[in-house]
């Protein structure tokens, strides 16, 4: 398995490493008022951080948690990070779903009341995440005001358009705040590329961490290839920074430039 130090090399490319992290993150903490929080949203991931966060607000705000996530890419991955947190005696995450495993979890083990709880079982993608949690809002009757969205950190800028898009024909679409819980960043410690101390455990590998920035990156842009309007149409047009698309070109250029790993990562 490679290290950061591997693939980063640089102090240059750890800062547009962590410059693209920052960008990716969108954090709205600083204006999320619990007192006016409605509905949470907690998109499927493998990072279990997010979802215990996620869980903690919804019980400080009295409000649902809706737990989206059927059996996708990172479902094998949650179910080894289940397993790694040691909740395995508490969850069996054979032949269940993201949401189903999170809501055991959210209920046993972090005092979720199971009436709080709300499960979208069928999405596998950030697309259907939006679509399938507005259709069984639709089908609870619910029409929530105020909706805090959270997401594995790197997918939290993908994913907030996503919802957004969703709910744009709508008369009266939610005010949407996103919450990736925490930001991603990688420092120098003891000589050697690693995570920020203040992160949770439980993070991506190296490879899985520069890959999903890489293919993030990738998919937010509006070309033929993206996922903008001029592309897939999954999206609405996101307006990418020049310095972070030089800091994507730089990290681009120096995985290029490491035999084998570009293939691999991307």
């Amino acid at each position: 398995m490679l290290s950061f130090d591997d693939i980063v090399q640089t102090a240059e490319n750890t800062h547009s490493i962590n410059a693209i992290l920052a960008f990716l993150a969108v954090d709205d903490s600083a204006i999320i008022d619990p007192a006016r929080i409605d509905l949470v949203v907690h998109a499927g991931n493998a990072i279990l951080a997010t979802a215990q966060q996620a869980c903690a607000l919804a019980k400080q705000a009295g409000c649902p948690l809706l737990l989206s996530g059927g059996v996708g890419h990172s479902t094998t991955l949650l179910h080894e990070a289940v397993r790694a947190a040691g909740y395995s005696a508490v969850v069996q995450t054979q032949s269940r779903t993201e949401a189903e495993s999170v809501g055991d979890i959210a209920v046993a083990c972090w005092g979720l009341p199971p009436e709080q709880l709300i499960l979208e079982t069928h999405s596998t993608n950030c697309g259907e995440n939006a679509a399938f949690t507005r259709n069984k809002l639709a089908e609870l009757g619910m029409a929530p005001s105020n909706i805090v969205v959270v997401q594995d950190p790197l997918m939290q800028l993908r994913t907030m358009v996503t919802f957004q898009k969703a709910w744009c024909e709508s008369k009266q679409p939610p005010r949407f705040y996103s919450w990736p819980t925490f930001v991603p960043a990688l420092v120098e410690r003891h000589g050697t590329i690693t995570y920020a101390s203040t992160l949770p455990a439980g993070l991506w590998a190296p490879e899985r961490l520069v890959s999903l920035l890489l293919g993030e990156m990738a998919r937010l842009r509006d070309t033929e290839a993206g996922y903008g309007p001029r592309g897939k149409g999954f999206i609405p047009h996101v307006e990418i920074p020049p310095r972070i698309e030089a800091c994507y070109q730089s990290v681009l250029a120096q995985i290029g430039g490491l035999e084998g790993l570009r293939t691999r990562l991307l």
